[in-house]
C-alpha cells in the first residue's frame, strides 16, 4: 500500500439507491482507513443505513438521491429523460449538500460513484476520481449491440452519456473488470474487482465448490437486490431438492426456502452457497466472480449496464443471464438432467484485487495534490 508523509483526507460520495455502490466504496475505504487516511462519507437511502456507525470514516453526511424511471415494468431511458425537470431540482439540492459539506471538510481528493452533481468540487479544483464501470459497458455494449435491442434506449440516453460525463468531467476513472484488459480512453484505468475484503478472505480458502453438479446441490442462495428496481421471483407453490436462502426479501419462509430480509453483512451466506441467483448489480456479480461458484444472473428488465453484466457472466463461464420468469425453471431442468446446461468454461482465475489498486491510486492523486498546495 502507498503511504503519504502528510495526512490525507478523502471525500466519498455516493449513490445510496442501492446497497452495490456502498459496499464496493467500503472496500476501499478500508484501505485508505488503513493507510491512515480520513475519510468522510456523503450518500443518501441505503448508503446512510450502510455506513452508520462504521469505525473507518470520520464523518456521515446526508443527500437527495437520483432516479431512474420505469416504463411498462421496464427501466426507460425515455421515461428517464422526461423526468429532466424533477432531476435538475434533485441535481440542485444535491449541489448544495456538497457544497455546505466542503465548507466544512476540505479534502485533498474526492472520490465519486454514480453521483453526478459534482461541479462544487470542479469549482475549488478537488480532483476528482471515480469508481465507475460506464466504460466497460461501453466497450461489451458494443460488441453486442445486435442481441441488445431491448436496452438500446437506457444505452444511448443513460450509460453513454455516464460514459461521455466520466471522460470529461473526472481527472481520473477506476473501471473494475474481471481480467486485465486495455481501455478505450486514457482517462479510464482498469482494475481488479472491488469485493469486501470478507469476501475476498473467505473465496480464498474455499474449496472448489464450483465442481459440484447440479444434483449435488446442497444450498442456493438468491441474494435479491437492495435496490427499489429489483427483480421479483416468485417462489410459492414449488418443491426444491435442496435448500433456498433468500437474501435481500422479507416473506414466510415455507418447506426448504428461508427469507432472510435485508442484510448488511451476507458474506458468510454467500460462501455457504453451491450456486447463487443474484440481481445484476457489478458489486455483487463482483463478489460472484471472486466465489467462482455457478450464477444465474437476473438483470433489471431494460437496464443495458445489468444486461452486459449478465452477458460477462455468461462469456467469461461464471454462469447464466435468465429472467425472473424463467430463473426457477432452468435451475430445477439442471438440476433434473444433473448437468449445468450451456455453461462455457471459465478462465484459471479472475482479477479481484481492485481495492487496493483503488486505494493506491487515490493515495497518489491526494499526494500529487498536496505538493500542488505546498509548491
Amino acid at each position: 500500500m502507498f503511504h503519504s508523509g502528510v495526512p490525507t483526507s478523502c471525500l466519498f460520495v455516493i449513490n445510496g439507491l442501492g446497497l452495490g455502490n456502498s459496499t464496493r466504496c467500503h472496500a476501499v475505504i478500508e484501505q485508505l482507513a488503513a493507510a491512515g487516511c480520513r475519510i468522510h462519507v456523503l450518500t443518501s437511502g441505503n448508503g446512510l443505513a450502510y455506513f452508520e456507525g462504521r469505525k473507518c470514516i470520520e464523518s456521515l453526511h446526508s443527500m437527495e438521491s437520483f432516479f431512474y424511471t420505469k416504463s411498462r415494468g421496464n427501466i426507460s431511458g425515455w421515461a428517464t429523460l422526461k423526468s429532466i425537470g424533477a432531476l435538475a431540482k434533485l441535481a440542485k439540492a444535491k449541489r448544495e449538500s456538497l457544497a455546505e459539506l466542503l465548507g466544512k471538510v476540505d479534502p485533498d481528493v474526492a472520490v465519486i460513484d454514480s453521483e453526478y452533481a459534482i461541479s462544487p468540487l470542479r469549482h475549488r479544483r478537488i480532483p476528482i476520481i471515480a469508481i465507475n464501470n460506464s466504460e466497460v459497458v461501453v466497450t461489451e455494449f458494443l460488441k453486442r449491440r445486435r442481441q441488445a435491442k431491448r436496452v438500446r434506449s437506457h444505452f444511448w440516453l443513460v450509460e453513454f452519456s455516464d460514459y461521455l460525463f466520466h471522460r470529461h468531467y473526472c481527472d481520473l476513472v477506476l473501471s473494475p473488470f474481471p481480467a486485465r484488459t486495455a481501455t478505450r480512453h486514457p482517462k479510464f484505468r482498469r482494475i481488479g474487482l472491488v469485493v469486501r475484503p470478507a469476501v475476498k478472505e473467505l473465496a480464498a480458502t474455499a474449496s472448489l465448490e464450483n465442481a459440484l453438479s447440479p444434483r449435488e446441490l446442497r444450498r442456493v442462495v438468491f441474494m435479491l437486490s437492495g435496490s427499489v428496481h429489483a427483480t421479483q421471483v416468485n417462489f410459492n407453490g414449488r418443491q426444491f431438492p435442496f435448500a433456498v436462502e433468500v437474501v435481500g426479501r422479507s416473506g414466510e419462509s415455507h418447506g426448504n426456502v428461508t427469507f432472510h430480509g435485508r442484510q448488511l453483512n451476507n458474506a458468510t451466506l454467500l460462501a455457504s452457497a453451491d450456486a447463487l441467483v443474484i440481481n445484476g448489480g457489478y458489486s455483487a456479480l463482483s463478489e460472484s466472480f471472486a466465489f467462482r461458484k455457478p450464477t444465474f444472473v437476473l438483470p433489471v428488465p431494460g437496464h443495458a449496464e445489468q444486461f452486459i453484466n449478465a452477458s460477462l457472466a455468461s462469456d467469461l463461464g461464471l454462469g447464466f443471464s435468465v429472467t425472473e420468469q424463467d430463473v426457477l425453471d432452468r435451475l430445477l431442468e439442471m438440476h433434473r438432467q444433473d448437468c449445468w446446461i450451456g455453461r462455457k468454461p471459465m478462465p484459471p482465475a479472475f482479477e479481484i484485487n481492485g481495492a487496493v489498486e483503488a486505494a493506491e491510486a487515490i493515495l497518489a492523486s491526494a499526494s500529487a495534490s498536496q505538493k500542488k498546495i505546498i509548491v
